[in-house]
């Protein structure tokens, strides 16, 4: 209480009209010291004050960063897909019994272009058709439906070909290439763990769509009602064609993904084949198929 005592004195010696004033204003600055007043924290109340690690100097204050979010890129999707196949191949190879020939990555010569198979697996019971999806979130879609829903963990909704129709492209090509019917071919359709299939449609004897934990059981049931078909020699022949349709050149493949990104940019839809047209939306003009409803692909219209 020290330094009200120069209040005090003054007090003794003033009028009484000064000392209702000077014992008012020394309240006040009472208060003042006692209650602390804190500003908001902001965000770089953190840096400010922080100094460097030993060896950084002492002293020397951190410049405030941001953290940054990580931008993904197209190298960052293909390995995405790649540890799919990886884990696919895995089961393929520990888990089904028989003879039989695996390939990855076959480049299926179709209508002047290529159609890429992720796994292949040639086998005593038949010919088998892998399409990866390491997708992550919901997903969703019917049989005959031309997209499929993906919402990502973000809730973020994406459309993508109905894989069932894409393995249907790729059994197609494959059975003109190796002119082998089409009711020897299975298609699966298998998504990651990570995924959870909503809506998809049910099971056949040639269509499974199924995830990476499930793959091994839903194999063992197809193969166990399957008759055998092919012998050594000729699931070994059948290999042999299939090889050189797995190396092939860096030029192929660019051919192959060049061919997909101009479909995708001409006037011709690549989902049904049909016309795009120019229409308007809420958001502004876009490219759509001349297919709608039947078709729902639609491109931004490029400025």
């Amino acid at each position: 209480m020290e330094f009200l005592r120069p209040f005090i004195e003054a007090a003794q010696n003033a009028p009484t009209y000064h000392l209702k004033f000077l014992l008012g204003f020394a309240l006040v600055i009472f208060l003042l010291r006692k209650i602390k007043i804190r500003r908001p924290r902001s965000w770089d109340d953190g840096y400010r004050n922080r100094e460097t690690p030993s060896g950084g100097g002492k002293g020397r204050k951190e410049t405030p960063t941001r953290k940054r979010r990580k931008t993904r890129t197209p190298s960052d999707a293909q390995d995405k897909g790649r540890r799919g196949e990886d884990l696919i191949e895995r089961i393929l190879r520990n888990a089904v019994a028989g003879e039989l020939a695996l390939f990855r990555n076959v480049y299926v010569p179709k209508d002047g272009g290529t159609s890429e198979i992720d796994l292949l697996m040639i086998h005593e019971k038949g010919i088998f058709v892998f399409e990866s999806k390491n997708y992550n979130g919901r997903v969703s879609g019917s049989m005959d439906a031309l997209n499929w829903v993906h919402i990502h963990p973000n809730r973020k909704k994406y459309s993508f070909y109905n894989p069932v129709r894409q393995n249907a492209n790729h059994i197609r090509a494959l059975s003109r290439y190796l002119r082998i019917p089409e009711r020897r071919f299975y298609s699966y359709v298998v998504f990651s763990d990570k995924c959870r299939l909503d809506r998809v449609p049910e099971n056949t004897r040639s269509v499974v769509i199924t995830q990476t934990s499930r793959l091994e059981e839903d194999l063992e049931h197809t193969l166990s009602v399957l008759p055998t078909l092919y012998g050594a020699e000729e699931i070994r022949a059948v290999a042999d064609r299939i090889a050189p349709l797995t190396e092939v050149s860096e030029e192929t493949k660019a051919k192959h993904i060049e061919d997909i990104r101009n479909a995708l940019e001409s006037d011709v839809c690549p989902f049904c084949g049909g016309k795009l047209v120019l229409r308007r939306g809420r958001r502004g003009d876009f490219w759509g198929c001349s297919s709608y409803p039947k078709c729902k692909f639609k491109r931004a219209v490029e400025r």
